[in-house]
């Protein structure tokens, strides 16, 4: 007999009803959750193994509890401000419903409810923001254009996920990817779904054909289908943003699907640096121009890559950026708290959530010259691999012989953005509003595209920034990376008290500490050569990549924070974290860690370091992001 709550409700239902698989078989809460994953599918008999996993029974009981598990807080906190994957459980599922299902004594659940899954990782775009290992065409692009070793082709074990939802009633699956609709084994999942499933289906627009085969009708028998397509701006913006894409045909193919009397149509943008400036005149279009005919829309604001955050903009852009969102939302009205009445103002309720939690994002973080030189740095390879002009906002910033392109990162900072925008992402005037409707022009030039080769002899040459989530732990990796010549760059504060003698006896027993550890021990392989891994530490007061604390000892160490007892040994377990290293020692709180008592410099600091310690190093992605989001919205 199983054992379930009377009373509690949980902060959040997903992992109660749910279970999400990326394309490269990794498991996890649901879309949002950065947090450790569940488990991978190749290495499970079969799915129930990953609903029922560690990680999966302590998230219930935290959430239960009133806690909130690691990589859930940013999309609770986000859903105070706009709505989120968190608000679409709670919409969906109610815990009367599910309570029964769930065992208390186990924390296991007996029945899931929702599917989320990418059957493979098969996209025909290349879209700058996303991430090579959900697609195909981008990986190809990459390891062409950055010399990035290619993902290839990635299917997970289809057989193991129509089992599954044999075994589960299930009521809601979600197709995510790649491109769903561009796998193969698309329609032999799709056809062992009852009718009664909610099938939603999140896809670039890009075609209506698997194979060969048109899905619309095996779509037919479905009490409800929800397409959700991304777009990212108008036009000009979305076909700089997302490469390969045609957006006529997207347009052709989302008035096909609003045409199926079962089928709804969300339209999903991801806001990032690319598109921000288009904002306002996408959010017309969706409301009352090209697009208006979709049921409703939803955002997400990229955090990762952190090169396309909306913060990684100097002053004078997010300045821009602040002028045009504030004047569409003048135009657009205040809805003053009343209640919606028509498609209109639902999707116009939440155009104007989404744009006021973007103004509050824009400075969100102080503004960092070396991001914004990496972002400059990307995009123009990028413009240059496909023969694109820049988008108008970055022109003076990216045009060859420009004054940004020699500024970018200098101490004032690049020169300022002209205000004048082109006509591709007009801001809108609070007098161009219709009753029920945004008014805006959407001009259309078209991009030249290229293959102008860039690929370099080494991994990646640039700044490296990236998020690292791990057990209740979470904290920003960074370095400079020349090929495999790593400079970490670190400011150390002391605490008042500690002499200058002790900080240059401290500096030099912690640098020969950690370039002992790590450096000239180990190498990377691959199609660019072999080349040696060295480590360089600067001591730094300013533009540093991590800030110390160090305080007198002896006394509890971690990354942020040293004291004057501290080995080189120490220093350099604590520098690992600094290249994305989690602890591998026994902790209490983090009873699921993996890998554990290993013996290595991030077990017991004396221990060594060990190639797989750097293998990051040696991935010539441009991003090398431990954790990312995508923003897979399915409001």
């Amino acid at each position: 007999m199983s054992q379930k709550p009377e009373t509690r409700t949980p902060l959040c239902i997903a992992p109660f009803v749910s279970l999400a698989i990326w394309a490269d078989g990794e498991s996890i809460i649901c879309c949002e959750d950065k947090g450790p994953q569940a488990g991978r599918l190749g290495l499970v008999d079969d799915v129930s193994g990953l609903v029922n996993s560690e990680k999966m029974r302590l998230a219930r009981r935290q959430f239960l509890r009133g806690e909130v598990p690691a990589g859930c807080r940013a999309c609770l906190d986000e859903a105070t401000r706009q709505p989120t994957v968190h608000n679409y459980y709670q919409q969906k599922f109610d815990w009367r419903d599910v309570a029964e299902a769930y065992d208390e004594t186990t924390g296991d659940v007996s029945r899931t409810q929702y599917l989320l899954i990418a059957l493979s990782n098969l996209c025909t775009y290349s879209c700058r923001m996303c991430f090579d290992k959900l697609s195909t065409r981008l990986s190809s692009d990459r390891h062409r254009m950055l010399g990035v070793e290619p993902v290839g082709y990635r299917r997970n074990d289809i057989d193991k996920v129509i089992s599954f939802i044999r075994a589960n009633p299930i009521r809601i699956v979600t197709f995510h990817g790649g491109n769903p609709i561009n796998e193969p084994r698309f329609l032999d999942v799709l056809n062992e779904l009852s009718s009664e499933v909610s099938v939603e289906i999140i896809s670039n627009g890009s075609t209506l054909t698997s194979g060969k085969v048109d899905i619309r009708p095996h779509l037919s028998r479905f009490q409800h289908v929800h397409f959700n397509i991304s777009l990212d701006g108008t036009r000009r913006t979305t076909e700089y943003v997302r490469m390969h894409s045609d957006f006529d045909a997207v347009f052709r193919h989302f008035s096909e699907v609003t045409s199926l009397p079962n089928t709804t149509v969300n339209l999903h943008n991801t806001i990032t640096n690319l598109n921000l400036f288009d904002l306002p005149a996408y959010y017309a279009m969706v409301l009352s121009g090209k697009f208006a005919d979709a049921d409703s829309i939803s955002s997400y604001i990229a955090t990762e890559p952190a090169v396309h955050r909306i913060s990684t903009l100097p002053p004078e852009l997010r300045q821009l950026a602040r002028e045009r969102i504030e004047d569409f939302l003048l135009a657009l009205g205040d809805a003053g708290g009343t209640a919606p009445s028509d498609a209109f103002d639902y999707k116009a309720n939440n155009a104007r959530a989404y744009a006021r939690n973007v103004l509050h994002r824009i400075d969100s973080v102080p503004y960092s010259p070396l991001l914004f030189a990496e972002f400059l740095d990307l995009t123009r390879r990028t413009d240059a691999f496909y023969g694109v002009d820049p988008l108008p906002e970055y022109s003076e910033y990216l045009t060859p012989g420009a004054p940004g392109e020699s500024r970018a990162s200098g101490p004032s900072g690049p020169p300022r953005a002209s205000s004048s925008p082109s006509s591709a992402s007009q801001p809108v005037a609070p007098d161009a509003v219709a009753a029920k409707g945004v008014v805006v022009s959407h001009p259309a030039p078209e991009p030249a595209e290229g293959t102008h080769a860039l690929a370099g002899p080494c991994p990646y040459v640039g700044q490296r920034f990236f998020r690292v989530s791990e057990c209740i732990y979470a904290w920003n990796a960074a370095y400079f990376q020349n090929c495999t010549a790593v400079t970490v760059r670190i400011q150390l504060n002391p605490d008042a008290g500690i002499t200058p003698a002790t900080m240059a006896t401290l500096r030099t027993t912690w640098e020969t500490g950690i370039e002992n550890k790590w450096s000239n021990r180990f190498v990377c392989a691959g199609p660019y050569g072999t080349s040696t891994i060295t480590v360089d530490v600067q001591w730094v007061t300013s533009s540093p990549h991590h800030v110390v604390r160090v305080r007198q000892g002896p006394a509890q160490s971690n990354m942020t924070t040293w004291d004057t007892s501290d080995t080189g040994d120490v220093a350099a377990h604590e520098f690992g974290h600094m290249l994305g290293n989690p602890d591998e020692y026994t902790d209490a709180n983090c009873p699921s860690r993996n890998p554990v008592n290993t013996g290595t410099v991030m077990d017991n600091n004396t221990g060594p370091a060990l190639q797989r310690h750097v293998n990051r190093i040696c991935v010539s992605a441009p991003l090398a992001a431990e954790v990312f989001s995508i923003g897979l919205d399915l409001i």
